[in-house]
């Protein structure tokens, strides 16, 4: 048992405490096979300070050294990709750490959880406190800019029924998913019989009878898709389109903070849709109110 907790020490002590030997296993993963000239000219350090580490590795078994070109071995890809795996991880975890410690996780499926390294390069959307319930002016503008738009909300606010209403307007196909909660309060208040003036008119500039028309268009319309949640776990909002993904999720303590981690990334999209999946296979359609 010893023995092989040696063995792996060593190795982790091969990859991770020299600089050169984990970026030359990378650019040997990224780029293939090279020349010990190639190697030179990629990190831009004299050769000789380079031939130690590269004899670690072709002691290791992890690169192979033919005709002066130097490639990985099978296992060494296999590493490599490991290892470039769990950078992954820990720049997105180091780089927004508030969010993902501070932050509910539970929503997000663990097999999902483990692949956060995809979402790539990420920034934290923090809202004006003067303006809570204003949806992100450059979320909006991405999400216009899509074709198609897949939404998760756990709360919604009654601006959102126009939002989604000028998606729709401009052809982009919409898909949201709502819980349960939220489907039964536009229920209660589309099948009302009051025609007083919504709570929010305000905001809205719409009276009751007008709000109702133009959510039951959205629910109506061909290219909208209108599904509620019956999973137990959520995310407070969860954005996806062609363009962009953004993802907002309640504290530890239950809370609402409205803050969202956002990417642009291709891998954060198909991250974001995989996720948009997961809570879609678990929700039901619905046609009309």
């Amino acid at each position: 048992m010893s023995h092989v907790s040696d063995a792996s020490s060593s190795l982790l002590d091969a990859i991770f405490l020299s600089e050169k030997r984990k970026n030359l296993l990378l650019l040997l993963k990224e780029e293939g096979p090279k020349s010990s000239e190639e190697i030179k000219n990629a990190f831009d350090f004299p050769w000789k300070s380079m031939i130690p580490q590269i004899k670690k590795l072709v002691d290791l078994g992890l690169v192979i050294q033919k005709d002066g070109v130097y490639s990985l071995s099978e296992m060494g890809i296999v590493i490599a990709t490991n290892v470039q795996f769990l950078l992954n991880i820990l720049k997105i975890y180091g780089e927004n750490r508030d969010f993902w410690s501070e932050h509910d996780l539970s929503s997000i499926p663990f097999h999902l959880l483990t692949r956060i390294g995809e979402l790539g390069q990420c920034k934290v959307l923090k809202p004006d406190l003067s303006h809570i319930f204003k949806v992100q002016e450059d979320i909006v503008k991405c999400m216009l800019a899509s074709s198609r738009i897949m939404v998760f909300v756990s709360a919604i606010h009654p601006a959102y029924h126009l939002l989604c209403l000028g998606f729709i307007e401009k052809g982009i196909d919409v898909t949201i998913i709502l819980t349960e909660s939220v489907f039964e309060s536009i229920q209660d208040e589309c099948l009302s019989e009051s025609s007083t003036f919504f709570s929010d008119s305000s905001v809205l500039k719409l009276d009751l009878p007008e709000y109702k028309k133009e959510v039951q268009f959205f629910l109506n319309c061909e290219n909208s898709h209108f599904f509620v949640s019956d999973g137990e776990k959520k995310p407070m909002m969860l954005i996806v389109t062609d363009k962009i993904f953004a993802l907002s999720l309640l504290d530890k303590n239950g809370r609402v903070d409205r803050h969202y981690i956002v990417s642009f990334e291709p891998g954060a999209l198909k991250w974001g849709e995989e996720l948009f999946t997961y809570y879609k296979k678990n929700s039901r359609q619905t046609f009309s109110l």
